[in-house]
């Protein structure tokens, strides 16, 4: 009897509301989790933000027992609300071996939950796990979900996050705590017989020499991140020596080759991984002097992918107060992270207008485009203008100031390139011409037999007036525009 009376009370206590501190009401259904934090307990509730409760979280959990488990010493979660288990520490098979069977039973118990309602994980602590286990009945956390996909992504590709039980629980102002720290973990101190434990390549007694860059650009990111390595002195290649120094210290692993593993690594890591960002290291951007955030107009952005229009580009800006950009051809991924985030410090969620001044090329079409690209990973874009296209010039102008991009020959669907062209240049200079799509800037010539000689042609951005791209600038800004007159050349 009194086990159906306390079912009972669990049903009307889920239809129950709680009182907010700042006196509002909250349902218990609509709850997610309970966490504590510095000043108080706050409700996670699905689509709205946290509120706080009053009262400790010993308080909730005894109020909602039944309802609600602990997870962690921060956390209550909604029961009806988990929906499976990740892997939350995940080892690589080498270390698992080396692991006592306390150590498999703690790791065992520990996991990460995903709820209904939130893409937000809960960690579950050894200490909570075992009592989680059986209200879910269940022997093993594995059996609801997969590894954390995120984590089985690093695993796959060769990453092992050394240490992390013992990175997890240290306490980073303990110096002494911390040289033993790296002591124990840092792979600059690994012995070779060590380093082949855990790098080997497959098949032979050798060290994969690419894995270990990974893992030591990957654990320089990790301790930085929490404090404990200092960032780059601004030098990519400072980082390039602290790496060189491990694999010089085993014989027959460094190679002359060695360098282009570490920058192409790198580069692999940060723009086609996403594993981490150039700034996090400390890297510098040699393109700063080159870019302004604006006082009154931040969101607007002024753009060049020459350094030659610094002074006419920066004198448009600072007349407007907008923010200005000169580069150097294609925008570099450091150089959009340090301008993003610079950005997002002045303009915040408030979307952007882009004013370019590139060549009418291919090369000129892709930097902007790449421009673009760079800042949508951090920013909404509203529009994008060209300030010089086309239509910035006559006719007789687009003649004589036209320069050819490629060249080919062309008879029904067979296309041949011209050399120096090569067909992916053809390939690309033809998708950018069904782009722009104005007769004046192709030509053919009729080479008998059903072949004809195909030229496609660009003009320079430094061609187009500067009158004409000032006028058309302060018309898209929104000052009043004059009648724009072409001068003939």
């Amino acid at each position: 009897m009194s086990e159906l009376l306390k079912r009972v009370e669990k049903i009307f206590l889920a239809q129950k509301s709680v009182m907010t501190k700042a006196g509002g009401f909250v349902a218990v259904k609509d709850i997610l989790y309970l966490v504590s934090k510095t000043g108080g307990v706050f409700a996670a509730v699905a689509g709205k933000k946290d509120v706080e409760l009053a009262g400790n979280l010993n308080a909730w959990e005894e109020l909602l027992r039944g309802l609600f488990i602990q997870t962690h010493r921060q956390y209550l979660v909604a029961l009806d609300r988990i929906e499976g288990t990740f892997e939350r520490f995940p080892v690589e098979p080498e270390q698992q071996k080396r692991m006592t069977r306390e150590e498999l039973r703690l790791k065992d118990d520990e996991c990460e939950l995903s709820l209904r309602g939130t893409r937000k994980r809960i960690p579950v602590t050894a200490f909570y796990g075992k009592a989680l286990k059986k209200t879910l009945g269940i022997t093993r956390f594995h059996y609801l979900a997969p590894e954390n996909p995120v984590d089985r992504a690093l695993r796959l590709y060769g990453l092992i996050d050394f240490g992390w039980r013992d990175l997890y629980s240290l306490d980073i102002s303990n110096q002494a705590a911390v040289k033993a720290f790296k002591k124990k973990w840092d792979i600059k101190l690994f012995s070779k017989t060590r380093m082949l434990s855990y790098f080997r390549q497959f098949g032979v007694n050798e060290i994969n020499t690419k894995r270990v860059i990974k893992n030591l650009i990957y654990q320089v990111w990790r301790w930085i991140q929490m404090g404990i390595e200092e960032k780059s002195d601004g030098n990519i290649r400072s980082l390039w020596y602290r790496i060189k120094s491990v694999l010089a210290q085993h014989s027959n692993i460094l190679g002359s080759g060695d360098v282009d593993t570490f920058y192409s690594t790198l580069q692999e890591m940060v723009e086609e991984r996403e594993l981490f960002r150039y700034k996090d290291f400390g890297f510098m951007d040699m393109n700063e002097p080159y870019r302004f955030v604006g006082e009154k107009h931040p969101e607007i952005i002024l753009a060049s992918e020459k350094l030659g229009h610094y002074l006419f580009i920066k004198k448009l800006a600072d007349a407007q107060k907008v923010s200005f950009i000169c580069l150097k051809g294609e925008p570099a991924t450091i150089s959009m992270e340090y301008f993003s985030d610079d950005l997002k410090k002045e303009c915040g969620d408030k979307p952007l207008t882009i004013f370019c001044i590139s060549d009418v090329d291919p090369a000129g079409y892709s930097i902007e485009r790449n421009l673009v690209k760079g800042l949508e990973k951090a920013h909404k874009i509203d529009k994008v203008v060209k300030l010089v296209d086309t239509s910035a010039f006559t006719t007789e102008q687009i003649n004589i100031m036209r320069f050819p991009v490629v060249s080919y020959k062309q008879k029904g669907s067979q296309v041949k390139p011209l050399a120096p062209a090569t067909m992916g240049q053809v390939t690309k200079g033809r998708g950018w011409f069904a782009e722009i799509n104005d007769e004046r800037l192709i030509s053919e010539k009729d080479e008998g037999g059903g072949w004809k000689t195909v030229t496609i042609w660009g003009i320079e951005s430094d061609a187009a007036d500067r009158d004409i791209i000032e006028e058309r600038f302060k018309a898209g800004f929104g000052k009043p525009a004059k009648k724009i007159r072409k001068k003939k050349a």
